[in-house]
């Protein structure tokens, strides 16, 4: 979908895109299957469809800490919380296609607690599908990682 900087910024700044949310599981996650990315795709692509952005929330149900993970229609690797940045790497106006960015948020994940992955600059294919996944399972495991030794360092700390 083509749509300008200017129109971009506006609709996320008035909240005028679609958002859905999906939960899994740990298991769902693990998996090699990538049902909930195609889910995810699905809708990212019928909203782009109606001419709208989107965002799909990912959310894993019994994770031991919070995880989340966005598929979005976007401009830039930048998550829509971010839109106000597009004015740094665009012109005022300038007419752009939108791609699907990836983006985990976990507070366990890295410093920033947050990543995003470029996946696709049209519709999601399935090899794509599968790297999103993959990079889910990545991005799950490195946090589930720096969980355990943070109650590992606040034990150690505690005695």
């Amino acid at each position: 979908m083509k749509i300008t900087t200017t129109d971009f910024m506006a609709l996320i700044a008035d909240g005028k895109f679609n958002q859905t949310s999906l939960d899994i599981s740990k298991d769902d996650l693990l998996q090699e299957d990538p049902w909930s990315i195609n889910k995810a795709k699905d809708q990212i692509e019928a909203d782009l469809n109606l001419g709208k952005l989107s965002q799909v929330m990912i959310h894993v149900v019994d994770a031991e800490f919070e995880i989340n993970f966005y598929l979005e229609s976007d401009i830039i690797n930048l998550p829509f919380d971010d839109y106000k940045k597009v004015i740094h790497f665009f012109e005022d106006g300038q007419e752009t296609d939108t791609k699907v960015y990836l983006s985990t948020r976990c507070d366990y994940l890295n410093a920033s607690k947050f990543h995003i992955d470029h996946i696709s600059d049209d519709e999601v294919t399935e090899a794509q599908a599968k790297n999103a996944m993959a990079i889910m399972r990545q991005n799950y495991e490195q946090s589930a990682e720096n969980f355990a030794k943070k109650d590992e360092t606040e034990e150690k700390e505690a005695k």
